[in-house]
């Protein structure tokens, strides 16, 4: 199966929900991203593996911000 991951251009923010809290987490450009549950070129939330988390960000973000890395398999 191919993943479906993607470099970040820009920094972004995403949403870490964790113990029944919201916070707001800043990826840096340059990060690497996995998308795990939605899809990029849709409407609203996704969400994506980043540093042993899963955040959901915009998928208009990961579109505007992100570079899809290709060739890469699980």
């Amino acid at each position: 199966m191919s993943l479906r991951r993607f470099k970040l251009t820009a920094s972004t923010t995403a949403i870490l929900n964790e113990y029944n809290q919201r916070t707001m987490v800043t990826i840096p450009a340059n990060a690497l991203v996995t998308l795990v549950d939605g899809n990029a070129e849709g409407n609203g939330f996704v969400k994506v593996h980043f540093e042993d988390k899963v955040l959901s960000m915009f998928a208009f973000d990961l579109r505007t911000c992100g570079e899809r890395v290709r060739g890469q398999s699980a």
